[in-house]
């Protein structure tokens, strides 16, 4: 059905049940016939058509060919052909999945389902996210290599982005982009970000199709159509020929992921220099974030000190409080891979990730280790914990990933310094940046404390340490704001949220 759909319609439909799911409502009257009850964004609704199916849909379009029309194109005009693409796309998914799983691997799939799905539900709107990686990628080394690479700099790669975020949700279609005046750019600014977020669907096609033949070819399997790779993640806006060159954001929210945890990609190239600037960033966001939000935690760099006549480093954050170190964190801002998160095998399929992840868990056990056998003189509290957290969920709903992981700590434990015995091997907990945010503004120090602690127990041991927290550890009567401002990055972000709330005031006032 999508062959044979004229491409141009079928994306108009996209955008259109995207708007009604989005309170755009507005903005898709006139593109979309639909039930008053399908205009929701409850993502609980009979009615959701849910944003990772939707992305799904369009993966499958790009990485197939048009067919000669034969009379069965789709009615884009109805809310019918989404629901009958949605369910035939579940239908597919329900077939495949009975050949694919069985008791040995169920619970990979669950951390598969949980990559493609939680993204969508968190979202990339929050300004917190924004914050973290203007932070990590928008300063020092990183942005020297993105300003001399690409002609312009981070902030105004982002601001740009944003701006035509904002255009894109409120038509589907774009002709000229113009309009840079409003956070006082040039709009000579748009001829470098426009390539960088689009393509002409026939591109964009063959591109998509070579990456998931390149990952398919890496992984020695097909991949299954729910987990074939989006290439709207790096071109989030397409071009049509057939539209009169006019572009459209099918999931206009894309845009906002492409400049975040989409920066990512426009630094790699940079190589180690690069990637390791954006590791310390990240570290020192980590302390940061935790005395902001906490201040009775006293977060410390890592000690320097020797074992073997060799210079040794503690981990990365030595979380003090009330004199004595109560949690040690490892920082890993390693790029979560596609095959890490959708291999059959992630462990071996993103062999150098996990490798890190590992190697983190052995650096935590070292550090306990050698504080029991007096090697370094540090009071650190017997209930300490050590935390490996991560830029990104690595071991979301992977209870057999966790054990894994740990596993391989033991062998480079082995390897590397037999004298680490099981007490020092205390279980990890693994939190991802948003999590331990999450966590930080709804808890005080020592109900943080706790939520880490009960989540080495093991009956929460494959759980997440923020489901943890939140099952067992009673939150604050009142959340914190978010102590940070993106004004601090983008100099037009105050003005524009000035702006917003006084159309919002004008428009409660009608």
């Amino acid at each position: 059905m999508l062959a044979e759909t004229k491409d141009g319609p079928l994306l108009r439909m996209f955008w259109a049940i995207d708007a009604i799911q989005d309170d755009r409502e507005e903005h898709a009257r006139g593109l979309l016939r639909y039930p008053p009850e399908a205009a929701t964004s409850d993502m609980l609704s009979n009615y959701a058509a849910h944003k990772w199916d939707l992305e799904t849909l369009i993966a499958v379009l790009l990485n197939n060919p048009k067919s000669i029309w034969s009379g069965r194109a789709l009615n884009t005009t109805t809310y019918d052909a989404v629901a009958m693409l949605v369910n035939h796309l579940r239908r597919a998914e329900e077939d495949e999945h009975q050949d694919r799983l069985n008791n040995d691997n169920i619970l990979i799939e669950m951390h598969r389902i949980g990559h493609r799905q939680f993204q969508w539900q968190r979202g990339w709107r929050r300004p917190q996210d924004f914050y973290r990686h203007l932070f990590i990628y928008g300063q020092g080394i990183c942005a020297d290599y993105f300003q001399k690479t690409y002609g312009m700099s981070v902030i105004d790669f982002v601001s740009v982005s944003f701006v035509v975020f904002g255009m894109m949700i409120g038509s589907p279609w774009m002709a000229n982009p113009r309009g840079l005046h409003i956070i006082d750019l040039d709009d000579k600014l748009l001829d470098i970000v426009i390539p960088m977020l689009s393509g002409e669907i026939a591109d964009l096609r063959t591109a998509s199709a070579k990456m998931t033949s390149d990952i398919e070819t890496g992984l020695g399997a097909s991949l299954p159509i729910a987990y074939q790779p989006s290439y709207l993640r790096l071109k989030p806006i397409i071009q049509l020929r057939s539209e009169s060159g006019r572009y459209i954001a099918p999931l206009p929210d894309l845009i906002l992921m492409r400049v975040t945890v989409g920066l990512f990609y426009d630094l790699v190239s940079g190589g180690t220099t690069v990637t390791n600037d954006a590791a310390n960033r990240f570290e020192e966001y980590a302390h940061k974030v935790i005395k902001a939000l906490c201040p009775g935690f006293d977060p410390l760099p890592a000690a320097k000190y020797t074992f073997n006549k060799n210079p040794v480093d503690t981990p990365d954050v030595l979380l003090k409080h009330d004199k004595k170190i109560v949690a040690v964190f490892e920082c890993k801002a390693t790029k979560l891979t596609f095959q890490a998160q959708y291999g059959d095998d992630p462990v071996n399929d993103s062999k150098t990730g996990y490798e890190q992840m590992a190697k983190a868990i052995f650096q935590l056990w070292k550090f306990f280790s050698h504080v029991r056998r007096k090697l370094i003189e540090l009071d650190v509290a017997d209930d300490a914990v050590g935390v490996v957290l991560t830029m990104e969920p690595w071991t979301q709903m992977g209870g057999p990933l966790r054990a894994r992981l740990i596993s391989a700590a033991k062998d480079l434990a082995a390897q590397k310094d037999p004298l680490i015995t099981e007490e020092d091997m205390r279980p990890p907990v693994f939190c991802a940046i948003q999590d331990l945010e999450e966590m930080l503004v709804s808890s005080t120090e020592e109900q943080l404390l706790q939520g880490f602690r009960v989540a080495t127990t093991e009956k929460y041991r494959s759980w997440g340490v923020r489901a943890v927290r939140e099952a067992e550890v009673p939150a604050i009567d009142k959340r914190k704001d978010f102590p940070f401002s993106v004004g601090d990055f983008l100099p037009w972000w105050s003005k524009l949220k000035v702006a917003g709330k006084a159309a919002e005031e004008a428009k409660a006032k009608l």
